[in-house]
């Protein structure tokens, strides 16, 4: 069953609930009264008799015009003497009921007080309501009225109010039919555009709703997602794409190598060794590149993220040390403690490739800076710098100056840096190094150590 027509259902249940009940609230105000207008009317009637406003009914059936009585047409009247005969009736033989001597006594009890009571009785199977009210010389009055045409029009309320139930049901149905049609039409929509995504891989689709309410907020939730889905999708083709352009130039090379040491077999031993070891160092680079790669193509939320507070100060002199002695040339640290809250393996890796950054840019012998504190780390390098027209790239995958293509490298450690930094909610910048050079870095928020 549809969205639409489980509205429109329960639109209708409860219209015929709301119906019903409304209707049983207002039939039984309607017999209530009804009921309380017949017992007003014998009671009335009552009190004319035993006041003598109303002579008592004489004899039985039509009266003849001579005895100059009233005529009851619509009730049914007598009187009981206090022995209990019937000193008069007309309209109608009514019963005798044990409420006569009940009301007899009670009466002698209460010193003269009126009593009454009311009872249904039925006449030549016609239903009558009749009140028996004590006399104050003794005895009692009857007067019964008949109840048909009570019965008839609360008959005719409950075919009315049945009517108007499913009426208002329908009503409630349609109404629910038509306000579910215009509610769920902006779901539709989201239904078809993603029955569209998914038949055509299309993420660049429009699905914007005008409207502020949840189901806009959806629209716009659903939009961001295929924003990003359409992002992802364009980063995994620029990934593929560069890392195929990446991929091809030292290939080529090994190729070329392999191919040079399988025809000339007799090569000198030093040309040999020389060949050899350009094949391994290009089979390092691709080993690098493939291990940067993987850094990048995974999907980090999926990696052991797991947090601590760092001392940054600790942090950084200890890989400067243990990169020291591999790029064997001097590093010189100036750092202040401070304290973040990170993935230290993640910090280390994130240091170590600005290290390698600045090493590869470095001339042999100059020496690197590391400056750090507040939260803050940056390597300073002795190369040709930055321009200025490239800084707001070198974050980039596989992004490489133009002066720097022919160096080795695959263009992904400044990348892997930023990767790392915004998961950690820091910034990194570029700029120029006060004694010459590029100075690149990071800074991360700090925490309290305690």
């Amino acid at each position: 069953m549809s969205l639409r027509a489980r509205l429109a259902l329960l639109f209708g249940v409860l219209g015929l609930v709301v119906s019903a009940v409304v209707g049983l609230l207002a039939f039984d105000a309607t017999r209530t009264e009804l009921a309380d207008t017949t017992d007003e009317f014998l009671q009335t009637r009552a009190n004319e008799i035993a006041e003598g406003i109303r002579p008592a009914p004489r004899g039985r059936g039509p009266r003849p015009p001579e005895l100059n009585l009233p005529f009851d047409p619509d009730a049914i009247s007598r009187v009981i003497g206090r022995e209990g005969e019937v000193v008069s009736e007309s309209g109608g033989e009514l019963p005798i009921t044990a409420a006569i001597d009940a009301l007899d006594d009670r009466r002698d009890d209460r010193d003269g007080q009126t009593e009454r009571r009311f009872e249904d009785i039925t006449i030549d199977g016609m239903s009558y309501r009749m009140i028996t009210q004590s006399l104050p010389e003794g005895g009692v009055v009857q007067v019964a009225r008949s109840t048909e045409e009570t019965e008839a029009v609360e008959t005719s309320l409950v075919a009315r109010f049945v009517l108007i139930g499913l009426a208002g049901a329908v009503l409630a149905a349609l109404a629910g039919w038509f306000i579910a049609r215009r509610t769920t039409a902006p779901l539709r929509h989201l239904a078809d555009v993603a029955s569209d995504v998914a038949d055509t891989h299309d993420f660049a689709t429009d699905v914007r709703v005008d409207r502020a309410d949840e189901i806009g907020q959806l629209a716009g939730s659903f939009q961001e997602m295929l924003d990003a889905l359409e992002l992802s999708r364009q980063q995994q083709h620029r990934l593929v794409h560069d890392a195929g352009h990446e991929l091809r130039t030292p290939l080529t090379s090994l190729r070329a190598n392999v191919a040079l040491l399988e025809r000339a077999k007799s090569l000198p031993a030093d040309e040999r060794a020389e060949i050899i070891a350009a094949v391994n160092e290009e089979l390092g680079e691709l080993n690098g590149l493939f291990d940067e790669l993987i850094d990048l193509a995974t999907d980090q939320r999926e990696l052991d993220d797991t947090r601590a507070v760092v001392d940054l100060d600790a942090l950084v002199r200890s890989t400067v040390q243990r990169w020291e002695r591999r790029a064997d040339r001097p590093i010189h640290v100036e750092s202040t403690p401070s304290h973040v809250l990170a993935n230290e393996a993640m910090l280390e890796r994130a240091l170590t490739n600005l290290l390698g950054n600045a090493n590869k840019f470095s001339a042999a012998g100059e020496p690197i800076d590391v400056v750090a504190g507040d939260g803050a780390v940056c390597v300073r390098d002795r190369g040709p710098g930055i321009p200025e027209a490239d800084r707001a790239l070198v974050f980039e995958r596989f992004y490489r100056a133009d002066v720097t293509r022919s160096m080795p490298g695959s263009g992904l450690g400044l990348a892997i840096v930023a990767q790392i930094v915004e998961r950690h909610d820091g910034e990194t910048w570029v700029a120029d190094a006060p004694g010459g050079g590029a100075e690149v870095g990071f800074r991360l928020p700090t925490v309290d150590s305690s």
